[in-house]
């Protein structure tokens, strides 16, 4: 891919990233008395477009709504505008956003949670409008939800999972079947890429994929799924990390010992990291956040150096994902009157 075609998303890009929020940024939204104090330091940043007109009045549940939109805005736009010999890949793109739809349905609908759980968790990308997702959380069940879906693919890869999930009843399992199908097709296609969008974009594919891995052996091990079952949800895909390595984990007794396993490989500063977490807190949710964590800085990274490769339209486009989580998080956590070191500890920097 040539120069000039990489030429006007580049400087948007690198714009865009300019605006996202700085370290002192966040400890000073962290640090403020309430979300409207948190909406005044988001007035002298690039959201000041968005929170200038806020009052007293705003809720927090509009503020959410308000950086939901934000950000499909900014997908919508660096879709339209990716260069053109990309555009099939940049689809796939849009749908690792979807997917998270997906699998927060799923969680919500098996939770049975209430709906203002789920505005406040989902962010709508269509075809997912949030007249869609109104209708979708309103479901009855998983059977339900799945016929509802508006992407004929998803719809299409819940219904071969379903008889799975439901001789277990572990969501789970129609996660991972979600995450394997995106993953894998954006895996396959960022390999079909020119030198050099696909060694700039390979390793931050493989990487997700790979924390992918290691989340499903920790959790298939919490969940008790035996291990025959749960290697059938990994993805089938190696970057740096062995899959049989994941398998030999899975047949570990103790959560200890799959950690273990796990440290055997290349993610062991990554797994140690997250096992001190969980000692402290005692939540498989502490590895997944140092996955995400590492995630992003490897987001921040593929940025770096020479601008002209696809690798920039996903890192950029990770980062504003991981920007809008925390942003939403800080001011429910805010409007809560949450203890700082908590939402701190939810969002992912």
């Amino acid at each position: 891919m040539s120069v000039a075609k990489y030429s006007y998303i580049n400087a948007k890009l690198r714009a865009l990233k300019a605006d996202l929020l700085t370290s002192e940024q966040w400890d000073a939204l962290l640090g403020a008395r309430d979300m409207h104090a948190a909406l005044r330091i988001l007035e002298g940043s690039g959201y000041s477009s968005l929170v200038k007109d806020f009052d007293v009045s705003i809720s927090s549940s509009t503020v959410e709504r308000v950086l939901q939109e934000d950000f499909t805005r900014v997908l919508v736009e660096i879709i339209n505008e990716a260069p053109e010999p990309t555009q099939e890949l940049v689809k796939w793109i849009a749908r690792k956003f979807q997917k998270e739809i997906v699998k927060t349905l799923l969680r919500l609908q098996a939770a049975q949670a209430d709906q203002a759980t789920a505005n406040r968790l989902l962010v709508p990308i269509a075809p997912f409008t949030g007249d869609k997702l109104r209708e979708l959380t309103e479901a009855a069940d998983i059977r339900g939800l799945t016929s509802q879906i508006p992407d004929s693919f998803f719809r299409r890869v819940l219904e071969e999972t379903l008889p799975r999930y439901e001789e277990t009843g572990e969501v789970l399992i129609l996660e991972q079947a979600v995450d394997a199908m995106v993953l894998r097709s954006i895996f396959e296609h960022t390999e079909r890429l020119a030198v050099p969008d696909r060694e700039a974009t390979l390793p931050l594919v493989g990487l997700e994929i790979d924390l992918i891995n290691l989340m499903i052996t920790l959790r298939s091990h919490s969940l008790r799924i035996p291990p025959e079952e749960a290697e059938k949800l990994l993805i089938e895909v190696e970057h740096r990390l062995p899959l049989t390595l994941c398998r030999r984990a899975m047949q570990a007794k103790t959560l200890e010992e799959v950690v273990r396993v796990l440290n055997e490989g290349l993610y062991s500063k990554q797994i140690t990291k997250g096992w001190e977490a969980y000692e402290q807190h005692g939540s498989l949710h502490a590895f997944e956040h140092v996955f995400h964590q590492h995630l992003r800085q490897a987001s921040i990274d593929v940025m770096l150096g020479y601008p002209f490769h696809f690798g920039i339209i996903l890192g950029y486009l990770n980062l504003k994902w991981y920007e809008t989580l925390n942003l939403k998080a800080v001011m429910h956590g805010k409007a809560e009157d949450l203890d700082p070191h908590l939402i701190r500890r939810t969002i992912i920097l």
